[in-house]
């Protein structure tokens, strides 16, 4: 998965994840994250900064098709992250050996998902490592 496609899944998580609490179908940002196992912060974070925040609660019984349709497709958008998270593809980076590192990419911190919910490597290689690289001082004699 490309950057640029990470960046699209996270918009379509976020845009479906803000109609379902718009509409009242979930009453607070943590239920809708527990529900549909994304991270709580991140879910808060969204609802956060929307500009407006009414909810505008709509009785099951007076659902037009349309927006029942909605809210099918709003759902089951959220409930493919689970396959995205299940079916990561792979990281990709050349290994010594010259092959190829066969390990998932890892999934973002909340701070990181403005860039996107997944990274572009595995947690060795450059997705979530957290290791100082020192730069090589040259001694001048």
């Amino acid at each position: 998965m490309r950057p640029e496609d990470s960046r699209d899944l996270t918009a379509r998580l976020e845009k479906a994840a803000l109609y379902l609490l718009k509409l009242d179908i979930y009453r607070k940002p943590d239920d809708l994250a527990r529900r549909f196992s994304l991270p709580v912060p991140v879910v808060r974070y969204w609802w956060r900064n929307v500009e407006d925040q009414t909810k505008q609660p709509v009785p099951n019984r007076e659902l037009t098709p349309k927006q029942a349709k909605t809210i099918r497709k709003a759902s089951q958008t959220l409930d493919n992250w689970e396959k995205v998270k299940r079916y990561r593809p792979e990281c990709g980076a050349k290994l010594s050996n010259g092959r190829k590192c066969k390990h998932s990419v890892v999934i973002r911190q909340p701070e990181g998902w403005d860039l996107g919910a997944l990274a572009d490597r595995c947690r060795m290689h450059g997705g979530a490592s957290r290791r100082v690289r020192k730069k090589k001082e040259t001694e001048e004699d």
